[in-house]
């Protein structure tokens, strides 16, 4: 989607940098400027998905003082982040880590974009706004991992509630009563389904209720969102009345606007963590160490009750990594020697699949026609409708691989059998990517497929001579380099092409024919050599941080880098709360999960410090 030059260059005008700023009170943008004298019980390390939730539940007591570090600009105005339709076009930008991975063997040495949020909200301000919870087998799974049975579906259900709250659609009066979900509750975000109805849906809701009485791996759904996550359905997404809703907008400025107890520190990287006493044997890291460039002045604030970590899979192994916490035969000296940090970090491969079809409804052209991008952002800043108002994925699906996928001694890597193992999404133009760029004329569907419950494992560590967070970390996800994530991505193209070979596609003509490089690739070699030269990520990295189960017997105490309650093992006043604790990966879009562990995180600091 970089096509839309000229909605970026309007975007950019009325941007944070030509906006009046918001006064508020506590906002700093430069450490020097935070008063000394300013004491705080809690320092959380991110303004992202994670560290919103957190900062705005522990700042609901106030008696306690919460500051709130971000390496990223404030969101104030940022179009590409409010405008549903513009999510692409605010990755590559100044919003953006601009992360990209270490080679990868499995896609033929090529290396890979890693879309990070550098922005108050973090990757909820970029992404691509999908509300996909995950099945109840998914939680079951991680409270048997870590033997905390409140990180179980049942015990969660409270938390759920506390986090959404379904909101009308602005501009789809295809959505009828008995389509809306019930899985909301009355929370700060809002979840909405599409704003603006297009060609795909109704072809998507009708193939998979046709197809569900000949295969039971396809099915439609209503809610994908109510335990279990099977089935082709709306795309719930993070919007309210046609804009993007995030872990800023709905915890973070709220909070800002009506406590004198949060400080908010931007525009300000955490270079390290210290350690600042001990306690018997074991160290206490509760100073925090930041700077704002490369070799620049250094500022360390205190907190004395915890140092929350919520820098995301990427920052936080690599921030562990640099105070000495990780593994030993990775870093030489350490502090605590933790071996999992930086490890078991995953990703869902996605691989874009093109045709063309016989419409005038697709919204190529609004990828194309400068004139009509103008039109529909004026139409947006007027009403909040239209095309902007919309997300570019109203529709997808999950589902599970053939049983006969798993008798030849395949183990089934998914958390149960309401999980998915790959995904279906429809999109309504053609998806341009580096490999691919946006043809001059035609209209095409995208359909993309991707592996949600993956095998293949990476890691996250510090580049040689990378002494702070001001030089990348070596990321690595190791993509497509088992045989499993292979055969399960060849085995989601079967499905998908099963999918719209179904009658309701054929409608008016409406298919034509496949388009592009996958139109050459018949055979399976060549399918598998379209993987390799096409495949990407949904940009969902978790795992580097895990979680694991208490034991007496191991030498930190349990596996993994937290304990259940997610504090960091071998220290205290150290906790990580964000993406990088998931023992496994979710088998769904992992920002509900986020916002999910965040909601408990802050009931367990409450609980652990009396609050």
């Amino acid at each position: 989607m970089k096509q839309l030059s000229t909605v970026w260059a309007l975007a950019g005008a009325l941007s944070l940098s030509s906006l009046p700023s918001t006064v508020r009170a506590a906002v700093y943008t430069n450490p020097s400027d935070v008063p000394s004298s300013n004491s705080y019980d809690f320092i959380v390390v991110g303004a992202g998905t994670a560290g919103n939730v957190v900062a705005s539940r522990l700042s609901e007591d106030s008696s306690k003082k919460v500051l709130v570090i971000e390496a990223g600009v404030d969101d104030t105005g940022v179009v590409t982040v409010e405008v549903p339709f513009l999510a692409p076009l605010a990755q590559n930008t100044a919003v953006d880590w601009n992360y990209t991975t270490i080679p990868q063997t499995g896609l033929n040495g090529r290396s890979i974009t890693v879309p990070r949020g550098f922005v108050l909200g973090g990757s909820s301000s970029i992404n691509f706004l999908g509300w996909t919870r995950g099945s109840e087998d998914l939680y079951n799974k991680i409270a048997s991992i870590t033997g905390d049975s409140g990180w179980g579906w049942d015990a969660l259900e409270s938390f759920w509630t506390k986090i959404s709250t379904f909101v009308q659609p602005t501009d789809n009066d295809q959505v009828t009563p008995d389509e809306i979900p019930q899985s909301n509750g009355n929370g700060p975000l809002d979840v909405s389904l599409p704003n603006f109805d297009i060609e795909p849906d109704e072809r998507v809701f009708e193939t998979a209720k046709l197809l569900q009485s000949q295969d039971s791996r396809f099915k439609y759904t209503v809610d994908m969102n109510a335990g279990d996550s099977l089935g082709f359905g709306y795309n719930q997404v993070t919007a309210g009345g046609g804009a993007r809703t995030t872990s800023a907008t709905a915890y973070l400025h709220p909070a800002l606007n009506s406590r004198s107890n949060i400080d908010l520190l931007i525009n300000t990287r955490v270079t390290r963590l210290l350690q600042s006493s001990t306690s018997g044997s074991t160290p206490v890291f509760g100073k925090v160490e930041v700077a704002q460039k490369a070799g620049g002045p250094k500022t360390v604030f205190q907190a004395s009750s915890e140092v929350i970590l919520s820098a995301g899979t990427i920052g936080t192994a690599q921030i562990l990594l640099l105070s000495g916490i990780g593994p030993e035969a990775d870093l030489g000296q350490v502090v605590v020697n933790s071996p999992d940090v930086g490890k078991n970090v995953r990703d869902h491969p996605l691989l874009e699949l093109y045709f063309s079809v016989n419409s005038n409804d697709t919204y190529d052209d609004a990828l194309r026609d400068a004139d009509l991008q103008t039109t529909l952002l004026n139409q947006w800043f007027a009403s909040k409708t239209g095309l902007f108002a919309d997300t570019p994925v109203n529709t997808l699906g999950f589902m599970r691989l053939p049983d006969s996928f798993f008798t030849s001694g395949v183990s089934d890597p998914s958390s149960g059998a309401k999980s998915a193992h790959t995904e279906v999404i429809f999109v309504d133009a053609f998806v341009p990517t580096a490999q691919n760029p946006m043809p001059s004329v035609g209209d095409f569907m995208t359909v993309i497929v991707a592996v949600v419950s993956p095998t293949s494992v990476g890691s996250i560590k510090l580049a040689s001579g990378g002494s702070d967070t001001f030089t990348q970390p070596l990321i690595d996800y190791g993509l497509l380099s088992t045989d499993f994530d292979v055969q399960a991505m060849l085995q989601a193209i079967t499905d998908s092409e099963t999918f719209i070979a179904a009658s309701p596609f054929h409608r008016d003509g409406f298919l034509v024919a496949p388009f592009g490089g996958f139109a050459n690739a018949t055979t399976t070699q060549q399918k598998v050599d379209y993987m390799r030269n096409n495949a990407d990520t949904v940009h969902h990295p978790v795992g580097s941080a895990k979680m694991g189960a208490d034991s007496p017997s191991s030498p930190l105490g349990g596996d993994g880098v937290t304990d259940p309650r997610l504090r960091v093992r071998g220290v205290k006043g150290l906790r990580v709360v964000d993406a990088s604790v998931l023992p496994i990966i979710p088998e769904c879009h992992t920002q509900a999960a986020v916002y999910l562990i965040a909601e408990r995180a802050a009931s367990l600091i409450k609980e652990d410090n009396g609050m």
